[in-house]
């Protein structure tokens, strides 16, 4: 007989109740360290391509090959973390040129979480989160065997939505398999997805399948994968050859198709005829390959694709670098104009608590024509208390002062003549250096003590020496800065900024006595939705005759800027920095809303490619700045973020943006 209409909306009701909470119903208490292996396997089909293709980070290595197929394949040993899992590779099989990687990003599709927020990393909101229901719409069917069938697609149609269904266990909502689909970050995808089916395991993959394609500019690429997880133990303790052809057929849990057996022997092929032609010239010399050896493989395949190396003699550290000649590292904003950037990483690690890691960024500033750079050396000696010593040197913006001219026309008898060349006294370069020592006693307090070196040189140093004048300021302060975290790591953070500086020392002559306080809060709603709160206030308790450049610690300019997730939230971005460095005094205020599907992803076509949204508060009150306001909207899309800037003025812009390429940045 069938139920009433009422009765079987209870039904569905019920169940995705179920479904929404089945995770919570789970034990995880063993899922922390469990240990597991899988096994991946990977294959490329070039269908199109152009030169164009060589762009695309990760894709050099068969954009300039002459194949259009290629397979991979990985045995592994995961460890799953609290938020995350450390993956070890223990083989790795592949017909990729020298035995490199090639469009990774797909891999991270075999590692979903369906009941969390996100079902990727941060993006993609599942379907089986309460969090996320609003977003969709679902439809039950109840089957006989006592399960019961889902579909559900978006309400919008938005990048971060999924569309599908899913086999659920009707008395527990414990998902049995499902499908999803859709597009993100300029890939189609589809995934079949079979979690484990006792446990904590079943939380996670067992099996997962996905296809995905890719398409730009006449390129077009296809890509299906496989990861089987909770596999059994190797036969053997040890994997001599990581690239052990034979080991990895033992442990391969089903068996090759005619076509990707056919990649592996056209390989072997090539390599036997590579091999005999070297032994018949084994005592003529070496010719080499201008095109092949430099162009090819040095240049293009350093300058147009992140490089990656490892080294030590577990692997321990590690040197990665961004595109050298890739347009897209360039963002915009109405001060620097277009800045053009180049990130370096270098880390090697010693032991669980020793590390040490090494940054150099840099842009340059084509409105500015000038080069800003940052190098922040870290060495930690205990991570568990998040002891480390800290060593970094940069520049930053040149820096005026009018306070200097004045004093100069001041000891002057007559400047009527001189007002040409007394303008061009107001300019100064900035460098600055910092050596900090951080301890965290457990989560609640911490405790920093350094040493500040800040020096400011004249642009047109000619000019200073004709009047007998200084044209350098330097500044040297050790500093203390106690923090309290009330909650914890998790929690709200607030710290106490002194510093003094001392003439004499490392040829300093300014003197100063500064203090700061500082607040900074992220309220997360789930994984993707935040309240971002940075509030400060600093001082100077005493200053020198002639301190004529004093600047902030914690209100300072971000020169180089990352994108979106680099310090878009708790700055100002239409203040000039002159309000407040030349200000006895600040009080400031910064909040920030950000989430997925706001505002701009209800317009039809165009809200399918917005990915998250924010919405910007800031306040200052300085000397002759009673208060300034600044309001903002920004959103990010697979190629490029945005934000819009207004501000009530007082002596600033009252309008500007900000603009970054985004592309392949997740890549």
């Amino acid at each position: 007989m069938a139920l009433p209409l009422r009765a079987r909306e209870r039904a569905d009701t019920a169940l995705l109740h179920r479904v929404f909470h089945y995770a919570a119903t789970v034990d995880t208490t063993h899922m922390q360290g469990y240990a597991t292996y899988a096994y991946n396997r990977f294959t490329i089909d070039i269908d199109k391509k152009n030169p164009l293709l060589m762009l695309v980070p990760s894709l050099y290595v068969i954009a300039h090959g002459h194949n259009r197929h290629y397979i991979s394949e990985t045995f592994s040993n995961n460890i799953y973390k609290r938020r995350r899992s450390d993956t070890q590779v223990l083989l790795h099989t592949t017909t990729i040129p020298r035995g490199r990687q090639a469009w990774d990003r797909v891999l991270s599709y075999l590692y979903p979480n369906i009941y969390n927020t996100t079902i990727i990393e941060n993006y993609l909101l599942s379907p089986f989160h309460a969090d996320n229901r609003k977003f969709y719409r679902y439809r039950v069917a109840f089957l006989l065997n006592g399960t019961a069938r889902i579909t559900f697609r978006p309400r919008r149609d938005n990048t971060q939505l999924v569309s599908g269904e899913a086999l659920v266990d009707y008395y527990t909502g414990r998902v049995l398999r499902c499908t999803l689909k859709g597009e993100y970050d300029m890939i189609d995808f589809t995934l079949n997805i079979t979690p484990g089916d006792k446990g904590f395991t079943t939380l996670l993959p067992q099996q997962c399948e996905a296809e995905t394609r890719f398409g730009l500019l006449g390129n077009k690429l296809r890509a299906q994968a496989l990861a089987c997880y909770h596999r059994p133990k190797p036969p053997v303790d040890s994997f001599p050859k990581r690239d052990d052809y034979e080991l990895m057929s033992s442990l391969r849990p089903d068996t090759l198709s005619p076509k990707e057996l056919q990649l592996y022997t056209q390989m072997f092929t090539e390599k036997y005829k590579r091999d005999s032609v070297e032994l018949t010239k084994v005592n003529m010399p070496k010719k080499h390959d201008f095109v092949k050896d430099v162009l090819w493989d040095v240049i293009g395949n350093n300058a147009l694709n992140r490089f990656k190396s490892n080294f030590g003699v577990n692997n321990q550290g590690y040197i990665r670098l961004n595109p050298v000649l890739n347009p897209l590292y360039m963002s915009y904003d109405h001060n620097r104009g277009i800045t053009y950037k180049i990130d370096l990483r270098g880390n090697y690690q010693f032991s669980d608590q020793k590390e040490i890691t090494l940054r150099f960024r840099g842009g340059y500033a084509f409105k500015q024509h000038r080069f800003y750079w940052r190098v922040p050396l870290y060495y930690y000696f205990h991570k568990r208390k998040n002891a480390y010593l800290k060593l970094e040197v940069g520049n930053g913006n040149n820096i005026h002062s009018d306070k200097v001219r004045n004093d100069i026309q001041k000891e002057l008898p007559d400047t009527s003549q001189l007002s040409t060349i007394l303008d061009r006294l107001h300019e100064f370069r900035q460098a600055d250096g910092r050596l900090v020592l951080n301890y965290d006693a457990n989560s609640i307090f911490g405790i920093q003590l350094g040493l500040l070196f800040q020096q400011r040189t004249a642009v047109n140093k000619l000019e200073f020496r004709r009047f007998g004048w200084t044209d350098t300021y330097r500044s040297f302060a050790p500093a203390v800065q106690l923090q309290y975290r009330p909650g914890g790591w998790d929690g709200p953070i607030f710290t106490i900024d002194y510093d003094r500086s001392f003439k004499g020392i490392l040829r300093s002559n300014t003197a100063y006595e500064r203090w700061e306080m500082n607040g900074e809060y992220i309220y997360r709603f789930n994984r993707l939705q935040s309240l971002q709160a940075h509030g400060g206030l600093g001082f100077y308790s005493s200053k020198g005759k002639r301190a004529y450049f004093l600047s902030y610690e914690n209100f300072r300019e971000n020169n180089i800027p990352g994108g979106w997730n680099d310090d878009w939230s708790g700055q100002f971005e239409l203040l000039r920095s002159s309000t407040y460095e030349s200000s006895d005094y600040y009080l400031r205020m910064n909040l920030t809303y950000e989430s997925p599907l706001l505002f701009l992803s209800w317009v039809p076509w165009a809200g399918h490619y917005i990915e998250m949204e924010r919405f910007y508060v800031s306040a200052l009150d300085a000397h002759h700045v009673h208060p300034y306001i600044e309001v903002g909207y920004g959103f990010t899309t697979r190629v490029f973020s945005v934000g819009l800037f207004t501000s009530n003025g007082r002596g600033n812009r009252v309008f500007g943006c900000k603009f970054g390429f985004e592309l392949f940045r997740k890549w």
